[in-house]
């Protein structure tokens, strides 16, 4: 479900969920338990969060599993999924996203939340695409789009669903680098092993302070997220957009 690897002060981290990396709760749960191991490491300097699925980093939470769940469980996901993007966001550790395909909503996220974005050249598209389900973005995702992107980038994304190749993502602010798909891995280990080679003190009272208003809306926007997008994510329309979207994906398969 997830690889994790070690180059000296550099911990890559590798998604594996067949077939597109698509978030259910266990893999959410995972990468939870990964970040709070790595940042107890005191080997550890930064992370890259990268993909072993071909031309796709992840296509979002998986539909077909988390629409079969009760709301009492559905809540306990979403809390678990905002809980994962806090401790990236926030934690200890700077992390770069090695995003070598299609980053969708969930994985789009999931990306936003690390320190550094470095796109794969190619056909790979990132965006957030809730507001086709019938969803809202949840206010914390709003707060960490804002955040990478700024409000006029987080506006165009947000209501349009709009979805990015990677020179436009470069140009709208999400890709902080390019590479050919083949050199991914090691751009974005570069720039981890270069952030982990500053003064980890100095570093991290940097990442806090100028994080500091973004976490505090985003503890109080997150404190609300089950209550507020469950309901959303339960209403008729949602449920019948979803319903489509599940059936559609089993008929490809």
């Amino acid at each position: 479900m997830i690889e994790v690897e070690r180059d000296a002060e550099v911990a890559l981290v590798f998604l594996d969920r067949p077939k597109v990396n698509a978030l259910a709760p266990e893999l959410v749960g995972a990468l939870c338990t990964c970040w709070d191991e790595l940042a107890a490491d005191p080997g550890v300097g930064a992370v890259v969060l990268g993909s072993r699925r071909p031309g796709v980093f992840s296509a979002g939470f998986d539909l077909k599993v988390l629409h079969g769940l009760e709301p009492a469980a559905f809540g306990v996901f979403i809390r678990s999924f905002a809980e994962l993007y806090r401790k990236i966001f926030a934690g200890p550790l700077p992390s770069v996203a090695a995003v070598n395909g299609h980053a969708v909503a969930g994985g789009a996220i999931l990306a936003l939340a690390c320190d550094r974005r470095v796109f794969a050249q190619g056909e790979g598209r990132f965006g957030l695409t809730e507001v086709d389900l019938g969803l809202p973005l949840p206010p914390g995702v709003l707060h960490l789009l804002r955040y990478a992107a700024g409000e006029r980038v987080a506006l165009e994304a947000g209501l349009f669903g709009r979805l990015y190749g990677p020179t436009e993502a470069r140009a709208s602010g999400f890709a902080d680098g390019l590479a050919a798909p083949e050199a991914l891995t090691e751009a974005a280990r570069e720039e981890a092993r270069s952030l982990a080679a500053k003064p980890r003190r100095a570093l991290q009272a940097i990442r806090q302070e100028l994080r500091a208003p973004t976490l505090r809306a985003l503890e109080e926007a997150d404190a609300r997220v089950a209550e507020e997008f469950g309901a959303w994510w339960f209403s008729p329309d949602a449920t019948a957009r979803r319903q489509a979207q599940v059936e559609k994906l089993s008929a490809r398969r």
